[in-house]
């Protein structure tokens, strides 16, 4: 970029404009362009591809912690149900020991 306004300033250092040497260095001053705009381009897509990326793997690392919790879940709920099953049976025992025992002579 440095070259190009070297470039422009030799122009305009006072002995007259060159409309053809201007538009040289305004050809290369459109390729510099050019080229910065592609190169920020690529920058963005890969930063783009690479938060996609981090995305896509903090969304399996939700999921498998959903998983695991979701397993906790249904072990805890699993056991209380056995737990309720297991009241229920006691209960259903214990009354029909006390019944069999309140009708005792």
């Amino acid at each position: 970029m440095d070259a190009l306004f070297e470039q422009l300033s030799v122009l305009l250092d006072g002995r007259g404009l060159d409309p053809a040497r201007l538009d040289g260095v305004l050809a290369l001053f459109e390729g510099e362009a050019r080229a910065s705009w592609a190169a920020a381009a690529a920058e963005h897509e890969a930063v783009a591809r690479a938060t996609e990326a981090a995305a896509e793997a903090a969304e399996g690392h939700l999921d498998a912690a959903m998983g695991a919790a979701v397993g906790t879940y249904r072990g805890w709920s699993g056991e209380a149900d056995a737990l309720s099953a297991a009241t229920a049976a006691m209960e259903m025992a214990f009354d029909a020991t006390s019944k069999g025992v309140a009708g005792r002579p």
